[in-house]
């Protein structure tokens, strides 16, 4: 068990998972450049990488130029379908309650455009239970740069040794290692338990339902 003042997620397949839809967005641009679309472990692999850095490590040399173009293509077809067709994971809605109902604050701070977020969380009722949400247009760097967190550490007013990070990524771990926070790994996201293991983790769980049980609630 581990004691946490303020709470900070990921969102995608830490919270929620929107993989479907990065798969059709991905194959929309693909098929709109006229490349072959990549596999669909690829694809999940680069979920909470920002799109300039997903997209090359995708296509490599066939997308040389193109970059921006796909870009384009890929986030048109996200305003229509990203927020549609992202879900809640199982267990997020009780945690979310049950952290409200112990008064310890939650942010999120995700790579995934703020708007795009609020959109599922305002569907699904759940928006109220966020003291700060910071999108990738609302931070000066991308994790594993440390700046979102800091920012969201600054906003809920804790010190950092006092809260932790949750999220499915190295990149996330990093992050968390950068900020001075603790990190909480969830198994939800394609990172496997022994890619977790040369980072320093509080604790690895199967899902972000687990994390109440971690925090003695």
């Amino acid at each position: 068990m581990i004691q946490a003042r303020a709470v900070i997620f990921d969102f995608d397949l830490t919270l929620a998972d929107s993989s479907a839809a990065f798969e059709v967005c991905h194959r929309y641009a693909a098929e709109q450049v006229g490349i072959a679309p990549p596999p669909v472990e690829a694809i999940r692999r680069s979920i909470g990488t920002q799109l300039p850095l997903a997209v090359p490590m995708l296509y490599g040399e066939a997308i040389d130029g193109r970059v921006d173009e796909y870009i384009k293509l890929y986030q048109a077809r996200a305003d229509e379908i990203m927020g549609p067709m992202t879900v809640m994971l199982p267990g997020a809605a009780d945690v979310l309650q049950r952290l409200n109902e112990a008064s310890i604050p939650t942010a999120i701070v995700s790579q995934k455009l703020r708007y795009r977020v609020e959109e599922v969380l305002q569907r699904e009722g759940l928006i109220d239970s966020f003291a700060v949400i910071l999108g990738g247009e609302d931070v000066p760097a991308f994790k594993p740069d440390p700046s979102g967190l800091q920012l969201a550490i600054g906003r809920l007013g804790v010190p950092a040794t006092d809260a932790v990070y949750v999220g499915d990524t190295t990149i996330d771990a990093q992050a968390a290692a950068n900020a001075g926070l603790r990190f909480v790994a969830v198994l939800t996201g394609p990172t496997t338990r022994d890619e977790f293991d040369p980072y320093q983790t509080a604790a690895i769980l199967d899902s972000v339902a687990d994390l109440p049980g971690l925090l003695g609630l």
